[in-house]
């Protein structure tokens, strides 16, 4: 039989009117153990919950590639990320290239496992920086990039008449004109070579065959007095078999519509405004394929007077015999440009500006327009 908890009350037969603080001094009482047990453990401090392991312990998270063609290097700024505080190795890097400079100069890094790796006890985020030398043109520099999440390259300014090959496996983009593009996420080697942009112009990407052409592409792009802009284009595509058309709308641009032989289509999005439109099997070799698309962009609003505003067109990887283009500008504007594409001589004379851009590769068809208030006499 359990133990009763028994109260004494001094003599136990007080009346309840004559219980005073100094009667209940000299008054037990008696518990059982277990009760005593926990009424201690409820006056010693609380262990803290364990804290959960994180499902990833350490990561590599952002890095940005700075190209500086003047200075003849390549800056890879990393953001790290140590979850839970302990040692870890984090590749960052292939170590196939030396770096020749690191930041900051305290960051250690070891080549492991064939890899540059930062080592670190550091709790949260850090930053590293790694210089690799660019090579001289035509010559490629090679790096074995990390896979990460948020992966760039940036390129400040291109000496004149040069272009920035990116190959990766199979893959080619040729970077015509300062600005960021994205680089793969899951890592591997890319390699960086500067050329001549008409070398560049008539060389196919490595591994690359022509089974498909732009045989003409012609587009007009209207701006009206609040800076909107409207583009249209029509581009034919000459291929034997199924093959896609690969279009790097222009930064800020919005597509609205697409039809491939008048069928509406939805082009793959990928990073960067980069489409890739479906092209299927033509019935017959050499047949060809007529693509129609719009897209929408807004530049600041014209000026009353006189003013400047850049143009460009969608940059293809494929091979292009002929690109036409009309800008159009309201019609009190006299119209002058300058850029990479020609005047058109050779038809009746329309409004705005003809212009052109003959037998090119993955290069974008771009225009500084100059526009000045027509004067009256």
């Amino acid at each position: 039989m359990k133990p009763l908890i028994l109260l004494l009350l001094g003599a136990g037969a007080l009346p309840a009117q004559n219980i005073t603080s100094a009667t209940l001094d000299d008054s037990e009482v008696r518990i059982t153990y277990g009760e005593l047990k926990r009424l201690v453990a409820a006056t010693l401090p609380q262990e803290p919950a364990p804290k959960p392991v994180p499902p990833v312990t350490a990561a590599l998270l952002a890095t940005t590639y700075h190209l500086d063609a003047k200075a003849g290097t390549i800056t890879a700024e990393m953001q790290v990320e140590n979850f839970d505080g302990a040692w870890h190795v984090v590749p960052i890097s292939g170590a196939a290239a030396g770096a020749l400079q690191v930041e900051p100069k305290d960051a250690r890094i070891v080549v492991h496992d064939d890899q540059l790796c930062l080592i670190t006890d550091q709790a949260g985020a850090q930053s590293v920086k790694l210089t690799f030398a660019l090579a001289k043109e035509g010559q490629g520099t090679t790096l074995h990039l990390t896979a990460s999440p948020i992966t760039s390259l940036t390129v400040n300014e291109l000496p004149e008449g040069k272009v920035l090959r990116l190959q990766h496996g199979n893959s080619t983009q040729i970077i015509t004109a300062a600005g960021i593009s994205a680089l793969p996420a899951i890592g591997g080697e890319v390699t960086f070579t500067l050329e001549d942009a008409r070398k560049a112009a008539q060389t196919p990407p490595a591994g690359a065959t022509d089974d498909a052409i732009v045989s003409a592409a012609s587009y007009t792009t209207q701006v009206v007095r609040d800076g909107s802009v409207l583009t249209e284009g029509a581009i034919t595509v000459r291929h034997d078999h199924p093959a896609k058309l690969v279009l790097q709308l222009p930064t800020g641009a919005q597509l609205l519509q697409c039809h491939v032989n008048g069928d509406p289509v939805r082009p793959v999005a990928n990073e960067a405004n980069r489409l890739e439109i479906p092209l299927d099997d033509p019935a017959t070799d050499g047949a060809e394929s007529e693509v129609k698309l719009s897209f929408t962009a807004t530049l600041a609003a014209l000026q009353a007077a006189e003013g400047e505003l850049d143009l460009a067109l969608p940059q293809t990887p494929l091979f292009a015999k002929q690109i036409d283009w009309n800008v159009q500008l309201p019609a009190s504007y006299d119209l002058s440009f300058s850029g990479n594409v020609d005047p058109v001589t050779d038809k009746p004379a329309t409004t705005g500006l003809q212009l052109r851009k003959s037998l090119c590769r993955d290069q974008q068809p771009q225009a500084s327009i100059i526009y000045r208030k027509r004067t009256t006499n």
